[in-house]
């Protein structure tokens, strides 16, 4: 499995209007950052999107450029295989080690590995249980 770390990511609050997600999309592509993992829900009336880049305070800048409100939140991510039972073997040691999920999202394409992004409450007690 591989090493778990300590990213930030960032968190973004829009009016829940339609195209919300191709204008953050646009603002972070616009200044050439890759986003390597999104989350997005509505609630009451407005759109949240968590997002992964690869570089959050370029890619925050750009979003409160045009507009948006942005921050950003430290969060851990981890890269698993991307086979059966991978997020149960993980999640589990999470369980384990008393470590309580706030949110989790993740992120696989074609190839062999799959990203998990997740906050709890304690970063620190699953770095360690993840043996990072």
């Amino acid at each position: 499995m591989a090493k778990a770390t300590k990213v930030n990511q960032l968190i973004v609050e829009t009016p829940d209007e339609v195209g919300m997600m191709a204008k953050v999309c646009s603002a972070i592509s616009d200044v050439e950052v890759n986003i390597k993992a999104i989350s997005a829900y509505v609630k009451e009336g407005k759109g949240y999107f968590m997002l992964l880049t690869e570089d959050s305070s370029k890619a925050e800048q750009a979003l409160k450029s045009a507009g948006f409100t942005a921050s950003q939140e430290e969060v851990i991510a981890i890269e698993l295989e991307n086979e059966v039972g991978a997020a149960k073997k993980t999640t589990q040691k999470l369980a384990d080690a008393g470590v309580n999920l706030k949110y989790c999202y993740g992120s696989t394409g074609n190839g062999t590995m799959a990203l998990l992004v997740f906050n709890s409450n304690d970063n620190e007690k699953a770095l360690k249980a993840l043996g990072s």
